[in-house]
């Protein structure tokens, strides 16, 4: 009896693929070349069987003639549609240009006054502003977030790389405010290539983008928020006391026994004549000024004008044991 042997298996299901002709491509994407077709970025002539991975059912073209982009990180795409956004827009809709424009206009005025009012109340690489920086780069985070979201293609975006806990020492607000405007125009771009009626399209990117852009705007609200009198007030006594610590809690003190007697705002106090000399004062009292006994002296003072007065005195007497010392030198 003749052995028995086992037909061979069909090859598995889809094993088969379609020689793609670079020459003359047959996927629908393609159909219309060169008229009206969109390029597939993915695809390259060299390699037609693996380098786009819908091949024949793709809906981009894959007419060897078209240029295609090199591979270019997030921020090099985004130069690159602004770049092609502005050779092309005297071609687009008013309204879409319109639309651009405003991405590319509003949100860096939005990102000047946040750093206008970073630069007045912090040192740039303090503790204070590496603080403040975070929190907004956070926020700008979130609103991109939600501008990636918005696109008719939101389940193929990842999460948003700003979302992620910055390193606050490399953190650059300019180049996250570009990356959110590219995001932004991007989101424009895949709503506007939908297959839908363009009035219908305008509407929903015109409202998205304002709303997009005002939360941008609420940032300036937020920073206000944690900066106002009670933290502005915080940073210009620290401001003032410089060096000497062991001065920031007669400080306040101070000021709020003024703002108290003269009835006004404790931030209106610290714009006085006399807070102004007592900053300029206190520039040129030397950390080691005096001993416990003076130290004890300033922190019993009653008012601005008494803290002043002693401070002056200090900054006198270190100034003549510092010529006195000159002269016994000069004397050896």
């Amino acid at each position: 009896m003749s052995a028995l042997v086992a037909p061979e298996s069909n090859p598995p299901a889809g094993s088969f693929k379609i020689e793609i002709d670079p020459d003359d491509p047959r996927n629908p994407g393609s159909l219309g070349h060169p008229y009206g077709c969109k390029p597939c970025n993915k695809y390259k002539p060299e390699r037609p069987n693996d380098s786009c991975k819908h091949a024949a059912t793709c809906s981009f073209c894959h007419g060897k003639e078209h240029e295609r982009p090199k591979h270019r990180g997030q921020r090099g795409r985004h130069a690159l549609q602004r770049r092609q956004f502005l050779e092309s827009r005297t071609t687009l809709r008013p309204e879409l240009r319109d639309i651009i424009d405003t991405i590319y206009k509003e949100p860096h005025e939005t990102m000047d006054e946040i750093k206008r009012q970073l630069r007045e109340q912090f040192n740039p690489g303090s503790a204070d502003w590496e603080r403040e920086v975070a929190l907004v780069v956070q926020q700008i985070g979130k609103i991109g977030d939600a501008a990636q979201n918005s696109r008719p293609d939101n389940v193929r975006v990842r999460k948003a790389r700003a979302e992620q806990p910055p390193e606050s020492s490399q953190v650059d607000l300019e180049s996250r405010c570009k990356w959110y405007t590219g995001t932004l125009h991007l989101m424009v771009r895949k709503m506007w290539d939908e297959q839908r009626p363009e009035e219908e399209k305008l509407k929903e990117i015109t409202t998205t983008v304002r709303e997009s852009l005002e939360a941008f705007k609420e940032i300036i609200v937020d920073l206000e928020a944690r900066l106002g009198p009670a933290g502005r007030l915080e940073e210009k006594v620290k401001a003032a006391a410089g060096h000497h610590d062991w001065l920031i809690e007669t400080l306040k003190k101070l000021v709020k026994e003024e703002a108290e007697r003269q009835s006004l705002q404790e931030t209106e106090i610290v714009g006085q004549e006399v807070w102004i000399q007592l900053k300029s004062e206190l520039l040129h009292l030397r950390e080691e000024a005096g001993g416990d006994q003076e130290k004890e002296a300033m922190g019993r003072a009653e008012s601005l004008e008494q803290l002043l007065q002693i401070v002056k005195e200090q900054v006198e007497k270190d100034k003549q044991s510092i010529l006195a010392a000159l002269e016994e030198t000069d004397s050896d």
